[in-house]
Order: C-alpha cells, then sequence, then structure tokens
C-alpha cells in the first residue's frame, strides 16, 4: 500500500511541476503573439490549456510509477536482477 501512495505522491508533484511549466510556457507564447499584433492576448487560456496538460502528466507519471513499483518488487521475489 505503500507504493500505490508513492506512486500518487510522485503523479500530484509532475501534476504540478508541469501545470507550472506549461503554464509560464503558454504565457511566454501569448506574449509573443500579442506583441506582434499589437494587443493584450487574455491570459485566461494559460490556465485552460495547462490543466489537461497537468492531467494527463499526473496520470502517466502515476502509472509509470505504479508499474515500475510493482514491477521491480516482482522481480525481487523471483530473484531475478533488474537491468535498468
Amino acid at each position: 500500500m505503500g507504493k500505490f501512495f508513492l506512486s500518487l505522491a510522485i503523479g500530484l508533484v509532475s501534476g504540478v511541476i508541469c501545470f507550472f511549466l506549461s503554464v509560464a510556457f503558454l504565457a511566454l507564447l501569448l506574449l509573443a503573439i500579442g506583441a506582434f499584433s499589437h494587443s493584450r492576448p487574455d491570459m485566461r487560456y494559460t490556465y485552460l490549456a495547462a490543466l489537461p496538460v497537468a492531467f494527463l502528466a499526473m496520470i502517466a507519471m502515476f502509472s509509470i510509477s505504479l508499474v515500475r513499483f510493482w514491477r521491480a518488487s516482482r522481480l525481487r521475489k523471483s530473484g531475478e536482477r533488474l537491468v535498468g
């Protein structure tokens, strides 16, 4: 059960990091587009676009870490050596 919560924490942290990186990138992109078109773009679009990206990153990292923990524990029980 501890590995599940550790995977959940890894997924949450990666989702938060991905959210803020997406917001920063999209804000810079919208500022550049606004500078070229001489307008002020709506910055709400950064949050609206970053939320699904962060959610997908959270699900992906949770799944990847859970599968890696599961495979590592299964290999340890069988006595095989971990590669990679």
